[in-house]
């Protein structure tokens, strides 16, 4: 009898803890979406048209290759840029086919973060190697994506 009592009280307190776990991670979700939206509103509110107007150099997919390389290199992180140009693409300055290159600009400019990165490790030489290899598969990887993906968005942007 006092091992059913232990079980059940041990069952409830797996469905707390699960719901809690559910409704934390749903409650997460939403900040998420709803920082999203602050964020691209923000943008219309702060740059207006003027905004919108410094991405239009972005309509050749090679420029906006670039502006993401080089907007990830200087906040260092990829989270972060691809975040914003969520956030224009939310706030209507950016169309979502410009987005696109921009976006794999921002996977471009991991691999200079991560090859910084391996440099940390140039104290130990063995280290170095293997942080040094890690990164530039990573590198090896975007570069390839990008190489097969870009002209086929390319393609696609003038099509339309």
């Amino acid at each position: 009898m006092a091992d059913e009592a232990a079980k059940t009280q041990s069952q409830g307190e797996f469905i707390l803890y699960t719901t809690l776990r559910i409704i934390g991670v749903l409650a997460s979700i939403y900040l998420f979406l709803m920082g999203l939206d602050m964020m691209g509103s923000s943008f219309l509110v702060l740059g207006g048209k003027g905004a919108g107007e410094l991405f239009t150099i972005t309509d050749n997919p090679i420029t906006g290759l670039m502006v993401g390389i080089l907007a990830t290199v200087l906040v260092q992180s990829s989270s972060t840029s691809t975040s914003i140009v969520v956030g224009l693409v939310g706030a209507g300055q950016v169309s979502v086919g410009n987005a696109i290159p921009i976006i794999m600009g921002a996977n471009m400019g991991t691999s200079v973060t991560n090859t910084i990165v391996s440099m940390a490790h140039a104290g130990e030489r063995i280290e170095l190697e293997r942080a040094f290899s890690g990164a530039t598969v990573h590198d090896m990887f975007n570069m390839l994506s990008v190489a097969v993906l870009l002209p086929e968005e390319a393609f696609q942007l003038e099509s339309v």
